[in-house]
């Protein structure tokens, strides 16, 4: 029974595994289910595992043509700023304890005047956030593939240099010192094409940042299919931290640093859809989305907590962070 209701079904198509070719015969579903974010659409997805590889990805998959249908208005990347919550205690603490320790990464590996570009930008929130940081000046460039009006006003008015359309496609001459690419890969057709127009754009000694879901997050196995992190179909494929790092080996890439990252706001936003509730209704909708909210001080405390006691224990969160490096031409 198809709980969404929205009223229109797309055409979907299925698709080989974008990580080996392979065309599977028999597929094995690893998620089954619906929009639950956005509604978009009325379909049943599944996303389904290599039998070659073992990457997990969505197929069948809606047709490109229909891509903005599946980005509504109201999708949280297009709307907001920056990601950071308006309660300040827990802005300082991501801005100063979450998020400085990866933006000093990459700093560290800048000087004055060097370029960083930031795929799947949204408003450049984190962007520009690294640029206040940075004790020096940078050239700063921001790919999505369409900037809303606000975004383009927002970041054009910081000097911003705007790379539209997608990354894999774009005919830039640029050399970059470092790219930021933050929950992004996991919406591309082709992963390895996205990180091999990377590879090929990194300076050398470049530096790459990326986020994307772990396959096997904490979160995945109490959640199912429910889980907010499938962002069903927005995203094309779920990563293993095998399967990522294999991406980025494989492109010429060498890896610094792989790990789990806190990733708390999915918690609210994973139980909400449990629940049968919108995950991204406001707080005032009720009183249980008054409870069961990131605003929610007592419940943001326990999801950050949740999270860290993964990473002491060694367990994956919601999301994998990677670090990789292009090696100098004299390697």
């Amino acid at each position: 029974m198809n709980p969404i209701g929205s009223g229109v079904e797309l055409d979907l198509v299925p698709v080989a595994c974008a990580m080996c070719g392979s065309s599977e015969t028999k597929l094995r579903a690893v998620f089954e289910g619906y929009d639950y974010e956005y509604r978009t659409c009325d379909n049943r997805f599944r996303f389904v595992a290599c039998a070659d590889c073992g990457h997990v990805y969505l197929s069948p998959r809606i047709r490109m043509r229909d891509i903005d249908r599946i980005y509504p208005r109201n999708y949280t990347v297009r709307v907001t700023e920056t990601q950071y919550p308006a309660f300040a205690p827990f802005r300082w603490l991501k801005l100063n304890v979450l998020d400085r320790g990866w933006n000093q990464k990459v700093i560290a590996n800048l000087r004055s005047g060097s370029r960083v570009l930031d795929i799947g930008a949204g408003f450049g929130g984190n962007l520009t956030y690294l640029a206040e940081l940075a004790s020096f000046p940078l050239q700063l460039f921001a790919n999505d593939l369409k900037f809303e009006p606000e975004a383009r006003s927002y970041l054009n008015d910081r000097g911003v240099t705007l790379i539209e359309g997608p990354i894999e496609e774009a005919q830039c001459e640029e050399r970059f010192d470092a790219i930021i690419c933050q929950h992004a890969i996991e919406h591309v057709i082709d992963p390895a094409r996205m990180v091999r127009w990377i590879s090929d754009h990194l300076e050398p000694e470049g530096v790459l940042y990326l986020e994307t879901p772990d396959l096997h997050a904490l979160s995945r196995y109490i959640f199912k299919n429910k889980w907010q992190a499938l962002s069903t179909p927005r995203h094309f494929h779920v990563f293993s931290r095998k399967t990522l790092a294999a991406c980025v080996r494989g492109c010429d890439l060498e890896i610094a640093f792989h790990g789990a990252i806190v990733e708390a706001s999915h918690w609210p936003g994973s139980l909400r859809i449990k629940l049968g509730m919108e995950p991204h209704a406001p707080r005032s909708t009720g009183l249980l989305y008054r409870i069961i909210s990131y605003d929610n001080f007592l419940i943001k405390s326990v999801c950050c907590m949740i999270d860290l006691m993964a990473i002491w224990l060694g367990l994956s969160t919601v999301t994998q962070a990677l670090i990789a490096r292009k090696p100098s031409a004299t390697a």
